[in-house]
């Protein structure tokens, strides 16, 4: 594990990763060989196509193009995995869908075979028509419900929280990740991507620096204020002041392992962390941990601020989401018993 401090089922990884060498570097402008370019700038070529995307995705995508790659080596009549012709594209989707893949795994694996194509300069499958038509079939007649992990609301946040003490190093992590997280309706990677220098505390709360996200792959970076907490044992602010004291951090990662014996490890929480930690803190609780994830943070500060009356508008800033539609799936919960619900304005 190079060194990493392993605790309480909290696992500190590198965030940076190789990207994947199965997908093919970008051929040259007819499509066919690679344009003659000396072996450095090749390579740095190479690095900027990779940075178009995250290592996560080119990860998700290798793995897609693998199994691709052996599908098409099952099946006697496919011409190839690159090229591949649309009838194999559309082959293989069927395949997937009868095997019972959700369409969102489909979704990608199709992704994969449309970037691997025109990595490589050749006819893109995905886009013919076929290959549509069977996608907009699965999608009709596959297409499930999302099923959503339970809103981490104000309510069960704060009993949450009340359970972790004031001198166990763990605790003072986990309560300030709780309420930094929700406060901020930070996702999983922007937590444990924060730094000690990100987070810098004034009169009127925390400013937080969120250096790159989801939907700010470019790193432009954005800006979140957090305001102290009317309670001190729900105050994010203070939370985060206990846990940087009684850890020592000075510098580095903000979140960050913490071993049996109460030691502070050096290298950040990988982003599932959060959720094992989520699921710890509610099943202590009373809770069902199965009912709630890394994400049940933000959908929960989303959720409570719509309960609350705040203005979409505020909530959208708040989180960084770029459109009201992408927030209405977070916030209709919220709403469902607002003043304007007719079922109560009917006189029963």
């Amino acid at each position: 594990m190079n060194g990493e401090i392993v605790a309480h089922g909290d696992v500190a990884r590198p965030t940076d990763a190789v990207a994947p060498r199965a997908l093919p570097a970008p051929a040259g402008p007819a499509g066919g060989a690679a344009p003659e370019l000396p072996a450095d700038l090749a390579a740095r070529v190479g690095d900027y196509a990779r940075a178009a995307r995250s290592a996560s995705t080119w990860r998700a995508y290798d793995s897609d193009l693998r199994q691709f790659r052996a599908w098409c080596a099952r099946q006697p009549a496919a011409p190839g995995a690159l090229p591949a012709s649309p009838a194999t594209v559309a082959g293989y989707l069927a395949t997937l869908a009868d095997a019972g893949y959700r369409p969102s795994t489909i979704r990608r694996r199709l992704a994969a075979i449309s970037v691997a194509h025109r990595l490589a300069g050749q006819p893109n499958p995905a886009t013919a028509p076929e290959v549509g038509a069977v996608w907009d079939g699965i999608r009709r007649t596959r297409g499930v419900r999302p099923t959503r992990k339970t809103a981490l609301d104000t309510d069960l946040l704060t009993r949450v929280v009340a359970g972790l003490g004031d001198d166990d190093v763990a605790d003072l992590r986990d309560r300030a990740l709780l309420l930094v997280g929700f406060a901020g309706c930070l996702r999983r990677s922007e937590l444990v991507g924060l730094d000690v220098a990100d987070l810098v505390e004034t009169p009127d709360g925390l400013i937080l620096t969120i250096r790159m996200s989801k939907t700010d792959q470019e790193g432009a970076g954005a800006l979140v204020g957090i305001a102290y907490g009317s309670y001190r044992p729900t105050c994010p602010v203070r939370a985060w002041r206990a846990w940087a004291d009684g850890a020592g951090l000075r510098e580095g990662p903000a979140f960050r392992a913490v071993n049996r014996h109460g030691h502070v490890g050096a290298t950040r929480l990988y982003p599932g962390s959060v959720a094992r930690i989520v699921q710890r803190r509610v099943a202590a609780a009373g809770l069902d941990p199965a009912d709630f994830a890394g994400h049940s943070l933000r959908s929960g500060f989303a959720t409570a601020a719509a309960r609350a009356g705040v203005a979409d508008r505020s909530i959208m800033r708040q989180g960084r989401w770029r459109s009201s539609a992408s927030l209405d799936g977070y916030i209709r919960a919220g709403r469902l018993f607002d003043r304007d619900n007719p079922s109560g304005r009917v006189g029963l």
